[in-house]
């Protein structure tokens, strides 16, 4: 039977009671079948669930995969300082599934609120029998930009259905991007815009000398702008100074590493020690093809005051903007994206530390936790009385003055 698993007794406490949100119980997901890469979105939730620890967690229960607990304390992430219910996955797919509905169920107070996440979505049939059977209200959190094209051939067609029945059943709706592309789904007051993401801004700083380091750091997929980043590599100028580095892993891995060949000024890597990585570099490459805001890498090289160079698609412009940052239109050839690069890494030192300063003051100042805590405190509010999306956040224009 699963059951319920206390951390060590040294990161099990709880933090002193605050009048709020917590007089109606909460249920956060994050299960998902076998987490082993993260993700920006579950090492977002990760800094989300460590930030949660500093308010009164007595009405707030947060479900978890054992193996994404193991990938967060496995990573830049660490030990979690607060009390999970981590669920063991099964060896079947369909075992996995049907343990984890009753695991949920059996967590789910009568009149919680139940908060699914994108890393989240197992419980989801538990979540529509807790709606009927519990009175429960959900909220759904979407980091995706886009819905829609998951209809399409290029992507597993069952995720566009998962996301279309949280939406159903959902009360409120969480999005990250301005121009996400769920407003004709789901009735407009159910949907609330945050007004930031945020990122770790002590362990992400610049290095003290930088090197002429081009960084993309993604899942290699079509997404991420992976084809666009295959023109890349096979366009890099030899005979120079400057070093393409590519974190990541993904269905486009062994194309990119045999269009690289063997190289010496260009790296491909996986993710790890990101942290050094960004620090050391000048420039980072956000070539994704739906929207780079705001990507969890974006966010992690501009407080390491890297310069940018973005593809101009979504809300891209809410982050990337001068002097730190270059868009450039989705259809540009890869030579473009090197031009561009190429230019920021000639810039005087001075020049082009000023613009990385810019950039990190930037997200430090419209980017923090305890903005985006804020927010996620009022919209659970809100589940729990009126229903209503929080007034202070429903102008998907709202950050466009920032």
């Amino acid at each position: 039977m699963p059951v319920t698993v206390k951390r060590k007794a040294d990161r099990t406490r709880r933090p002193s009671a605050t009048a709020g949100w917590e007089s109606t119980p909460i249920v956060i997901s994050l299960m998902n079948r076998n987490t082993t890469v993260l993700g920006g979105q579950e090492v977002r939730w990760g800094r989300i669930v460590q930030g949660l620890t500093a308010v009164d967690t007595s009405k707030l229960t947060i479900l978890c995969t054992s193996s994404l607990v193991e990938a967060w304390e496995s990573s830049e992430i660490g030990p979690i300082n607060a009390q999970l219910s981590i669920f063991t996955e099964r060896r079947s797919k369909l075992g996995t599934w049907i343990a984890a509905q009753i695991f949920a169920l059996r967590r789910i107070p009568r009149g919680a609120i139940v908060h699914l996440t994108g890393p989240g979505m197992l419980i989801l049939p538990a979540a529509v029998i807790a709606r009927t059977l519990k009175r429960c209200k959900v909220v759904t959190s979407l980091t995706t930009s886009r819905v829609l094209p998951f209809r399409k051939e290029r992507f597993p067609r069952k995720g566009y259905w998962l996301f279309w029945a949280a939406l159903k059943i959902s009360h409120l709706v969480d999005a990250l991007n301005p121009q996400i592309d769920i407003r004709g789904m789901i009735d407009p007051d159910k949907l609330s815009i945050a007004p930031c993401s945020f990122s770790d801004m002590e362990r992400f700083r610049s290095a003290n000398r930088k090197a002429n380091h081009v960084v993309f750091a993604g899942h290699l997929n079509w997404q991420k702008g992976s084809d666009l980043l295959v023109g890349i590599v096979r366009q890099w100028p030899r005979n120079t100074d400057c070093k393409l580095v590519i974190c990541g892993s993904g269905p486009y891995e062994s194309q990119i590493r045999s269009a690289a060949g063997n190289r010496q000024d260009i790296e491909i890597r996986r993710t790890q020690k990101l942290e050094d990585v960004f620090a050391d570099a000048k420039v980072f490459l956000s070539v994704q093809q739906w929207d780079n805001y705001p990507s969890q890498a974006l966010l992690e090289a501009m407080l390491c005051e890297c310069s940018v160079v973005a593809t101009d698609v979504g809300d891209t412009g809410l982050l990337v903007q001068p002097p730190w940052g270059r868009r450039l239109p989705l259809d540009s050839p890869p030579g473009d994206y090197i031009e561009a690069a190429m230019q920021f890494l000639q810039l005087d030192d001075r020049i082009q530390r000023a613009g990385g300063s810019a950039a990190r003051e930037f997200v430090t100042k419209h980017h923090s936790r305890e903005r985006y805590l804020e927010y996620l405190r009022s919209v659970w509010a809100a589940a729990g009385t009126s229903g209503r999306v929080p007034a202070p956040h429903t102008d998907p224009f709202e950050r466009r003055a920032l």
